[in-house]
């Protein structure tokens, strides 16, 4: 409960805090924040003066109780004893109300996510601001798949050519393929042995659809950059598949650029690692084949991953995290040569971070839409890029392909 109070009153992270907690902890933890919205609809009734009004840790003991109560197998009875034990030792004087509250809203039903009758935010705790954007975008079916996938844990998937398969096997592991990416798998037995490989070098986690992203770059003449590229994975995948195209890959923060050089060390071609702004890259104007710009964004295709983004993000951040984007691309774009392309990928759904950047070079489209396997499922965009959004099966990203005509 110190962690979920931590995450909602001083903005930390909840993957960083969670780094070696049990994996109970991970699950009340997580599941709170995804739920956080439905969980509160269904507390405030029995909460006198609002939810708002209450310390954060009393906060953090409501939703949690009531999340295990209700989502989980623990029986309701030892799902309220515990929250209110752990209440009474951070924050004494709160015992009693945590312990009336929980007794009382345990008992309300929880929302059918197909009963229309309720607000789509209540029945999938996102925010309607954010299910305004979503509807125009995805439409009802891809939104509602959306939104089942951003309320359950994400698999966790390795890269083949960067994990050693055969030892975590031999481990007792058990993997099987990802349904639409190659050389993908996906974890099912032998989670805590692939977390300590994955800690000690001997295996890459990455996101399916960002493989799909990096797998997006055609084929092109000169050397090819990674901007902004820790921690690296869409390198990672260049260098083992494609190992004679990525010839750079650095990044603004020496403690990022520490973290690039340790994923791609041992790959089958090993960039060369540069720190640099990628608002101002130390690089030679017009010199490179293609350049690759993961920007910095909202992370909204990310909410599973990082439930906490939803409750933090409004419409005016997006728009603030768009002037970077284009300062960014605008830099990306000096660095082409004749006929480069550039790749601009975010993890974010949001028309402004990607169409509107795209939009804003003096580049020319470039069709991506065939080099994804056809089950994946995906929106085309007027300015040639394309939206993946979020499923069971892997995160939301925009990618786009740009080529310079100078």
């Amino acid at each position: 409960m110190t962690i979920l109070a931590r995450v909602e009153t001083r903005g930390a992270h909840a993957a960083r805090l969670l780094g070696g907690t049990a994996p109970l902890t991970r699950e009340l933890v997580l599941g709170a924040l995804r739920w956080q919205l439905t969980l509160d609809h269904l507390l405030a009734p029995f909460v006198r003066g609002g939810l708002a009004g209450l310390d954060g840790l009393v906060r953090a003991a409501l939703r949690v109780g009531l999340f295990e109560a209700q989502r989980l197998d623990t029986p309701v009875p030892i799902a309220v004893a515990e929250a209110v034990r752990v209440a009474r030792s951070l924050v004494p004087r709160a015992a009693g109300l945590v312990n009336a509250v929980l007794r009382r809203a345990v008992a309300a039903d929880w929302p059918d996510p197909g009963d229309e009758s309720l607000p789509l935010d209540v029945r999938f705790s996102h925010p309607a601001w954010l299910l305004e954007r979503w509807v125009r975008l995805l439409g009802a079916e891809r939104l509602r798949r959306a939104l089942t996938a951003n309320q359950t844990p994400a698999p966790l998937a390795v890269l083949a050519a960067a994990t050693d398969v055969a030892a975590l096997e031999r481990e007792g592991c058990r993997f099987e393929p990802h349904p639409w990416v190659d050389g993908v798998l996906v974890v099912r037995d032998g989670a805590p042995a692939v977390a300590t490989a994955l800690a000690e070098g001997r295996a890459y986690a990455m996101d399916p659809t960002a493989v799909l992203a990096a797998r997006c770059l055609p084929d092109v003449a000169g050397p090819v950059v990674d901007l902004a590229a820790a921690p690296g994975g869409k390198s990672l995948v260049l260098a083992h598949e494609r190992p004679a195209s990525v010839a750079l890959a650095g990044d603004r923060h020496l403690g990022r650029v520490a973290m690039l050089r340790r994923t791609l060390r041992g790959a089958v071609a090993n960039p060369l690692v540069f720190a640099g702004d990628a608002g101002r890259p130390p690089l030679r104007p017009g010199g490179f084949g293609a350049v690759l710009l993961d920007a910095p964004c909202s992370g909204t295709g990310t909410l599973r991953r990082h439930p906490e983004i939803r409750w933090r993000l409004d419409a005016a951040q997006v728009a603030r995290l768009t002037v970077l984007q284009r300062e960014l691309a605008a830099a990306a774009t000096g660095l082409l040569a004749p006929g480069g392309v550039l790749l601009y990928a975010t993890c974010s759904l949001e028309e402004e971070e990607n169409a509107g950047v795209a939009a804003s070079l003096r580049l020319e489209p470039v069709e991506i839409a065939g080099r994804l396997p056809a089950a994946v499922p995906r929106i085309e965009l007027p300015h040639g890029g394309l939206v993946i959004p979020p499923t069971e099966w892997g995160d939301g990203f925009t990618v786009h392909v740009l080529r310079n005509p100078a």
